[in-house]
């Protein structure tokens, strides 16, 4: 093996990608030294509560972008799903109706060459029947 971490499959990615970014768990301990500072820091108790707040807004509006956004990826799925069902039916509808067309038309043929046989036999029996009667 060359070393490298074997890649995830798709469905498998994409599951982990989606548990990374709604995960809540933040691990930042920068932040927390940086916004929890007391008097000392730049940023005074309301002023950082109303960052917090601010940030806390901003995730919940990215959160819901991403839930949209996995729903929309879902929507698209089942929608190529319905157009490849589509796709086949209208294959299915071809093949029948090119088979039907071909079938009427040999029933069309048989029937023509019946009517012209009939009338030939016809037409054959007055002229054997003029040429007895006359001759």
């Amino acid at each position: 093996m060359s070393g490298r971490p074997t890649r995830p499959s798709r469905s498998e990615g994409a599951d982990f990608e989606r548990e990374q970014l709604l995960d809540n768990v933040s691990d930042d301990s920068d932040e927390d030294f940086v916004l929890n500072k007391k008097d000392g820091g730049k940023f005074s108790n309301n002023k950082l509560k109303e960052v917090k707040s601010q940030v806390e807004e901003v995730t919940n509006v990215m959160k819901e972008n991403v839930h949209k956004l996995f729903a929309r990826g879902d929507q698209l799925d089942e929608l190529n799903e319905r157009s490849e069902n589509l796709r086949s039916a209208s294959d299915e509808f071809h093949t029948a109706s090119s088979r039907l067309r071909k079938t009427m038309w040999w029933k069309e043929m048989r029937t023509r060459l019946i009517l012209g046989s009939l009338c030939g036999l016809v037409v054959l029996i007055m002229i054997v029947w003029l040429s007895v009667k006359y001759h």
